[in-house]
């Protein structure tokens, strides 16, 4: 399996794990649709675990290079727009969806995720390279 396939692949499961997040706030919420009036706050509380599934992702696929960090935000973002546009679709609320500002919050997450790893990652170990001189 090629380099970009195995980011594809481990896109849609960030995926399925953020949808499946997204599910678990929607319905601790008290709704089990995309209801207009409280979408902004679910997703706004779904980008929280959304950034950490991202950046544990990240740390499984063993991000070390800014290459690697963007290609593969950019990968799982594209894939978790396609998810949520199937998904609010499905529930006609797929207008609603790209004008909540709370959407843009859980794209932003799993896009910056990858590379606040690698930015932490460099400078953890930039510091165990200098400390041990």
């Amino acid at each position: 399996m090629k380099k970009w396939e195995r980011d594809v692949l481990m896109g849609w499961i960030v995926v399925l794990l953020v949808l499946v997040a997204h599910y678990v706030i929607t319905v601790s919420l008290g709704n089990t649709y995309f209801a207009e009036s409280t979408m902004n706050r679910m997703l706004w509380l779904s980008s929280f675990p959304a950034f950490l599934i991202a950046f544990l992702a990240a740390i499984f696929q063993k991000t070390n290079t800014l290459m690697l960090a963007v290609r593969r935000g950019v990968i799982w973002t594209a894939e978790l727009v396609v998810g949520f546009s199937l998904v609010a679709w499905f529930f006609r609320a797929f207008e609603t969806l790209f004008v909540t500002p709370g959407a843009y919050w859980v794209f932003g997450a799993v896009l910056l995720a990858p590379l606040v790893y690698l930015f932490e990652f460099r400078r953890q170990n930039r510091g165990t390279k200098a400390g041990a001189h």
